[in-house]
């Protein structure tokens, strides 16, 4: 009986380790998800001034079409100023990217598998998804002064995606973005190591056998 108890607060004692460990993770992801944000505000705004100074010095190289006009009086601007345009960029972004779906360390739930190959999956996942709504997000911002007549097609390098314009030409991310994105990637691969390992323990307390699942080993 007492080796039993003395299993039993063992175990106890590994899975409030393991919580704590895994915590500390989910709170240094969230960080790197609210710098990928963040860059992606700057990324865009920038990328969207330009495109609208590409559009009148060299409009072939434009991602905006040859007769694109940003104000009737000053076709050079747009019909918004920088601070403007700038809100409205991190409005568009916040309510694209700063959603619970596309950040698997908001979510409650174990994960089903921890094989190198079932890791891998998830996060070349994550990071087209992000991606795509990064391209998205450039769409819904061009809206706020580029907006087609009722049945006019697309131009060449943009698409319509449930409901929404998408850029589809090439789109290199910044190296803020890149490196926050990297670093959160990188955060996945221990948080799905502790995620699986709390629910093996917790598995064990309950007196059930954990699952027999082939393990991605840390380096």
């Amino acid at each position: 009986m007492r080796i039993k108890v003395a299993t039993s607060d063992s175990s106890k004692e590994k899975l409030n380790r393991i919580r704590e460990r895994l915590e500390a993770t989910r709170e240094k992801m969230e960080v790197e998800a609210l710098a990928f944000i963040e860059a992606t505000k700057q990324f865009v705004s920038e990328w969207i001034q330009r495109e609208i100074e590409m559009a009148v010095c060299s409009p072939e190289s434009s991602a905006f079409p040859e007769n694109i006009r940003f104000d009737s009086g000053k076709p050079d601007k747009s019909k918004l100023g920088p601070n403007e345009l700038s809100l409205k960029v991190s409005d568009i972004v916040e309510t694209h990217l700063n959603r619970d779906n596309y950040w698997i360390h908001r979510k409650a739930l174990f994960q089903p598998d921890i094989s190198r190959d079932y890791v891998e999956f998830k996060k070349e996942k994550i990071q087209k998804e992000l991606t795509s709504s990064v391209r998205i997000i450039i769409g819904c911002t061009t809206e706020v002064f580029w907006e087609l007549e009722e049945g006019e097609p697309e131009q060449k390098g943009w698409v319509k995606e449930r409901g929404k314009r998408k850029y589809v030409c090439f789109l290199r991310l910044s190296d803020e973005m890149t490196a926050s994105l990297d670093r959160y990637l990188k955060l996945c691969e221990e948080f799905f190591i502790l995620n699986h390992e709390m629910k093996q323990e917790m598995l064990k307390i309950e007196g059930k056998n954990p699952d027999d699942k082939t393990f991605m080993h840390r380096s």
